[in-house]
């Protein structure tokens, strides 16, 4: 009954504060995960460049938007030119009328204000359509040219029925017009784009050539219908003169050559030149006072109204050139700005992919890394290990590690693939390692076996050599002493066969049938020093099979010779065995000793029930060891427990399939009865003859009055008491006491008289027969044998005394 104390491994503090450290500030840069860092390090310039990216598709988006503006309005500028156009047909219109007189017929006027109501009714539809998309400025200047038209009645009214002269009507229709004009006059776009920009200007520019064309048209038409031309008149031709040659001259200035070349191709011709002669002609004769007479009017309205439509068409085409412009700009911006975003997705989709595929890269052999170290550590290593120590031929140190290693599945050429190759060469120096302390565990095994072989066969001869002195010797003090060397040498035998249970081998006793448990008993007394202080029980009638009698006798031995050893010398221990209702043969042995502390009862239990490797611990706790070895071995269960009347209770479970229960004996009948003379005579030698052809003098003993050895009585034995006081039992010791010393397998004595009984079945079948005797002649013998070594040595005292 082996124990050590708990004591709290070293570093374990150390091992708290460090862990302790490592979780603390986990939101360190250095705790992060991998993948943590990773995500990070591509967070960052991916949110840069979606940054980045994001302007620009802003920036290519917002161009877009206003380009789509400027497509808008050329629109509706397209709508407010026509509507301007009509709109100065009607105002030269009304100026013949007035300068007429008013005359009834008002048919042509009446057909051009219904056109200038439909351009009105065109400019206001598309103005409805593109409002969401103008700006700001855009929309509130062409509302301001839906309020201005709405004094477009007043100003028909007064051209027909009132007094106004042809002059103001004039200028009337002039504001409105140039309110119309100055809202085409805006500025289309902020873009800078420098071929919209030219077209827009040249537009405007032939806008305002086209309407002092008008106001030409007008102007003669006025004085034609008067016959003469006033001061104020003329100024006012010179004027138109002059506005239309600054016009020309800023058309020429902001169109390309091929505008230019179109309206000099268009705005010609005789009619042109008719309409130019006849001006030219009416300020002659206005600077010299002549006449006008011969100048047809009809003829300068049909020259005028034609030059005006040509110069229509030009700024038609151009309006049209700057539509399509605006248009293709928009696609452009719109396209642009959806390159750009695609192209900024697909880069940070790709970014995303490739971060991916790199995480995945980095991380999956990490992950193989880290499941193979633990497979490794937890399973493979560990079964390597076992298999190499259990095997009976370990591999040769010299095999190279990675014939029996498998690889961990990562084989780039990159860090990773050269840490799984070090890892390889780390489980490989483990299972060289292994395979170098097995081949050490073989060779310490083989020498401990040897040397056990070796001090067996030196026990087994000094055995002999005693028995043969023990049974020539009639010396009682003699014979004493020849009992103790006789234990002496059964417990070198026990210490022998325990270096066989280190080394892994059997005991190497075998017997060749089943053994009663009276004779197991009897003979793990045999091997105890104070077998006098062994009480027991009546075993149950059963045997126990021959495989497992050399263990099992060994095992109660140590747990008897532990119980003896650490309980008060005054003391008895209590052996009582019994059949369970499973079948199982259990075996109780109490003492009287301190007991054991709780927690070292634990553990024990624990070692007795999983026997661990061989260690230092284990040379030093000898017993418990083999107890739990030899159980182990055979299936049987050894617990430790807390006596009720102090002291340890050892409880052995011999299984049902080792036992085999006998059915009881049958009474035996009344003998008659003896004379008193038969009952007082003296007790005659009780020595089977044995059938040797030459016996040798054997010495008689007489007959024991009382047996010594407890009868088969139905009730158990009772204790003997205990005279006087009774010594305090030795308390278990611990390694703090003496850490050297800690050693409960001390030489074990053998009962001398259960040898002559039993020496031979507990040799090797090879070296002597197997003799099996009942439980009544293994009392008989050594009751005879005790009895009479007392009577001697009271006889030769008595003598002594009469001397």
């Amino acid at each position: 009954m082996n124990r050590r104390l708990d004591r709290p491994r070293r570093g374990d503090a150390d091992g708290s504060r460090s862990t302790a450290r490592a979780h603390a500030g986990g939101w360190r840069l250095r705790n992060w995960r991998l993948r943590t860092k990773l995500l990070v390090v591509l967070l960052i310039p991916t949110v840069a460049v979606v940054a980045l990216a994001g302007l620009r598709v802003r920036v290519d988006l917002a161009e877009a938007d206003r380009l789509a503006e400027a497509a808008s309005r050329v629109h509706v500028e397209v709508a407010l030119s026509e509507l301007t156009h009509q709109l100065q047909r009607e105002r030269d219109l009304t100026v013949r009328h007035v300068a007429a007189g008013r005359p009834a017929d008002v048919t042509e006027l009446r057909d051009q204000r219904a056109r200038v109501d439909t351009a009105v009714g065109r400019f206001g539809t598309e103005l409805t359509a593109a409002r969401p998309r103008l700006t700001a400025e855009a929309a509130t200047a062409f509302g301001r040219v839906q309020d201005q038209l709405g004094g477009l009645t007043g100003l028909r009214f007064a051209g027909e029925h009132s007094e106004f002269p042809a002059d103001a009507v004039l200028r009337s229709y002039g504001d409105l017009v140039a309110g119309l004009l100055a809202a085409g006059a805006q500025p289309v776009t902020e873009t800078t784009e420098p071929e919209l920009a030219g077209l827009q200007l040249a537009t405007h520019a032939l806008a305002r050539i086209k309407e002092q064309m008008s106001v030409k048209r007008a102007l003669l038409a006025e004085v034609l219908q008067v016959g003469n031309v006033s001061d104020e008149r003329l100024r006012a031709l010179l004027g138109a003169e002059a506005e239309l040659a600054a016009a020309r001259h800023d058309y020429r200035q902001f169109a390309t050559p091929e505008q230019q070349r179109m309206y000099d191709d268009t705005v010609i011709g005789i009619v042109v030149d008719i309409g130019n002669d006849m001006v030219e002609a009416v300020v002659t004769r206005a600077e010299g006072d002549q006449p006008l007479a011969g100048l047809d009017p009809v003829r300068w309205d049909t020259a005028a109204t034609y030059t005006v439509n040509q110069a229509r068409k030009v700024e038609e085409a151009l309006q049209v050139m700057a539509q399509n412009r605006t248009d293709a700009l928009a696609e452009m911006a719109r396209t642009a700005a959806l390159r750009d975003a695609g192209v900024v997705f697909g880069v940070v989709l790709l970014a995303v992919v490739l971060g991916v595929l790199i995480l995945r890269s980095l991380l999956r052999p990490l992950r193989t890394l880290r499941r193979s170290a633990l497979e490794v550590a937890e399973h493979r290593l560990p079964a390597a290990v076992q298999g190499i120590l259990a095997d009976p031929e370990p591999p040769h140190p010299g095999t190279p590690a990675g014939s029996t290693v498998a690889p961990v599945p990562v084989f780039s050429r990159e860090e990773f693939g050269e840490v799984a190759r070090a890892f390889d060469a780390v489980h490989g120096e483990a299972v060289r390692l292994a395979s170098e302390q097995a081949r050490l565990r073989e060779n310490i095994n083989a020498m401990f076996v040897n040397l056990s072989r070796r001090s067996q066969d030196l026990v087994e001869r000094q055995l002999s050599v005693l028995d043969r002195m023990e049974a020539d010797e009639q010396d009682p003090d003699t014979l004493g002493g020849l009992f103790e060397l006789d234990h002496l040498a059964t417990r070198m035998r026990r210490n022998s066969e325990n270096l066989l249970v280190l080394s892994g081998h059997d005991l190497g006793r075998e017997v060749e049938g089943p053994v009663l448990a009276d004779e197991v008993v009897g003979a793990a007394l045999s091997e105890v020093e104070h077998y006098q202080r062994v009480e027991l029980a009546p075993a149950p009638q059963l045997v126990v099979r021959a495989e497992a009698v050399s263990d099992l006798v060994h095992v109660i031995s140590e747990l008897l010779e532990n119980a003896t050893a650490y309980s008060p010398p005054d003391t008895l221990v209590s052996v009582y065995s019994e059949v369970n209702s499973d079948g199982d043969w259990s075996i109780e042995i109490l003492d009287r000793g301190s007991g054991m502390p709780e927690p070292e009862l634990a553990r024990q239990n624990a070692r007795l029930a999983a026997p661990p490797d061989v260690d230092v611990e284990v040379s030093r706790r000898m017993g418990l060891y083999v107890v739990a070895r030899l159980a182990h071995r055979h299936g049987i269960r050894v617990r430790l427990a807390q006596s009720s009347g102090g002291g340890l209770e050892a409880i052995v479970v011999v299984p049902s399939r080792l036992v085999i229960v006998l059915p009881p004996e049958p009474e035996p009948e009344p003998e008659p009865a003896m004379p008193l003379s038969v009952l007082t005579s003296p007790p005659e030698p009780i020595v089977d003859p044995e059938p040797e052809p030459e016996p040798e003098p054997e010495p008689v003993w007489p007959v024991a009055d009382e047996p010594i050895w407890p009868q088969s009585d139905p009730e158990p034995p009772r204790r003997a008491p205990v005279v006087g006081r009774v010594e305090q039992a030795p308390e278990w010791p611990t390694e703090a006491d003496d850490p050297d010393a800690f050693d409960f397998d001390g030489p074990t004595d053998r009962m001398p008289a259960y040898e002559a009984v039993l020496a031979q079945w507990f040799r090797t079948a090879e070296e002597r027969p197997t003799l099996t005797l009942s439980p009544e002649a293994v009392r008989g013998r050594m009751s005879r044998l005790q009895d009479g070594v007392e009577r001697g040595r009271s006889a030769r005292i008595k003598e002594g005394s009469e001397r």
